[in-house]
């Protein structure tokens, strides 16, 4: 087993990124991890009496950071704490999960418009290359 320089056996990178493992600085979160969060915010703030999270994290027994982290997608919580969210929020943890995968049709309706911008234009390889730069700059301020 290959070992890190800090001494951690090494890890697929698939691995890393769904369970946030750190990497050079960085912590990477699964896009399911993402959407979890998204339900997790969604099912709070429908109900008829709109929790704020200060009161969802006291029923489910968390700190309110953490379920800050979670909604915005920076953190994916283990399944008992998934669960005692779920709980919370009355629901099942299947229901927790329902509508969190993104179908084909979706991801293609998503990128649609990008690829016809792409096509429109007869953009190459590398202008696209560099149009992602721009992108990656102006929505996480870095160019990596």
């Amino acid at each position: 087993m290959k070992l890190t320089d800090r001494g951690i056996p090494e890890c697929p990178q698939s691995l890393l990124h769904t369970y946030n493992v750190p990497q050079e600085g960085k912590i990477f979160v699964s896009e399911l991890g993402k959407r979890i969060g998204q339900r997790i915010r969604e099912l709070r703030t429908q109900r008829p009496e709109r929790w704020t999270q200060e009161e969802l994290a006291e029923r489910a027994q968390i700190s309110v950071s953490f379920l800050s982290m979670i909604e915005r997608g920076e953190r994916v919580a283990h399944v008992e704490t998934l669960a005692a969210l779920a709980s919370a929020l009355g629901v099942s943890l299947g229901e927790l999960f329902a509508g969190t995968e993104q179908t084909l049709a979706q991801t293609e309706d998503l990128l649609r418009p990008l690829s016809d911008f792409a096509r429109a234009r007869g953009l190459t390889a590398r202008d696209v290359d560099r149009l992602l730069g721009v992108a990656r700059v102006m929505f996480n301020g870095s160019t990596a």
